[in-house]
């Protein structure tokens, strides 16, 4: 029988774990996503996955918070770096990082796949994963409004527009591609703008 893990270990394979679940994910996409692959490369016995995720699935939504909560670490950087008209920062950010999205979920067995996934998470799933862009939101308002760049801001009114541009961003196949662009950055704009007190 193997050792069990400390505390600091248990930490250090899982973020492994996570970071060659990335590679392979992005190179197999989930169906060929292998359990026994991904322990190997980090070095441990294939059983042991189990003592982070029940399955598979747990796994690839583990990978949805990990990469988002990455993403957004390097956004609030960028958007608290200098004194950015913060309406103009987030419509560049949403328009880009949602259509980017959505193109990779139309055209990408593995983002297809788990964008399925997502949308079939029960509501404890997925608020842990929309609970990661509130407090990115929450991280930006303060710092803005610390920085006296913004007066006030409604975070929840904020968080309903991103929702919606990401949805006409998964819809934009009913647009007509020459337009959907500037309509996406035009609802933005006024959206952001109406929860926004600069």
């Amino acid at each position: 029988m193997g050792r069990a893990f400390t505390e600091e270990e248990k930490i250090e394979i899982k973020n492994q774990l996570l970071e060659v679940a990335l590679v392979l994910f992005h190179d197999k996409g989930k169906k060929s996503l292998s359990i026994k692959e991904l322990t190997s490369r980090v070095g441990i016995a294939q059983g042991s996955f189990y003592n982070f995720w029940k399955d598979k699935d747990a796994l690839i939504i583990d990978l949805i918070a990990y990469r988002s909560a990455q993403k957004l670490k390097l956004i609030e950087v960028e958007g608290l770096a200098d004194n950015t008209d913060p309406i103009e920062f987030l419509v560049y950010v949403a328009s880009n990082y949602f259509m980017d999205l959505a193109v990779k979920i139309e055209e990408q067995v593995m983002y297809k796949d788990a964008f399925k996934l997502f949308l079939s998470l029960d509501s404890d799933e997925s608020n842990r994963i929309e609970a990661l862009y509130l407090e990115f939101l929450t991280k930006m308002i303060n710092g803005w409004t610390k920085k006296e760049i913004i007066k006030s801001a409604d975070i929840r009114g904020l968080s309903n527009v991103l929702t919606g541009s990401f949805i006409l961003c998964i819809n934009n196949r009913h647009f007509d591609k020459t337009y959907f662009g500037n309509i996406l950055k035009q609802y933005l704009f006024s959206g952001l703008s109406e929860y926004i007190k600069l």
